[in-house]
């Protein structure tokens, strides 16, 4: 993990707890205001559709697809 961590300008925290698989925050912010996008995932069953698609598609490609937008 990173905790205070500055990738290109961008500050970068990240931590390790119990119960998270996976948790994403974004917070955008200005003078005054602040958006946050936060996902959460408390079990790898919520992976289990888009494994599932990976696995079905996998035999149609003969090469590295890099990014969903080209799968789906």
């Amino acid at each position: 993990g990173a905790r205070g961590a500055n990738y290109e300008g961008m500050h970068i925290h990240s931590v390790r707890l119990p119960g998270y698989v996976a948790h994403e925050q974004v917070l955008f912010g200005s003078k005054g205001e602040a958006l946050t996008i936060r996902q959460d995932s408390f079990d790898r069953e919520s992976f289990m559709t888009g494994v599932a698609l990976a696995v079905e598609k996998i035999g149609d490609y003969n090469e590295l697809m890099v990014g969903l937008e080209n799968l789906l």
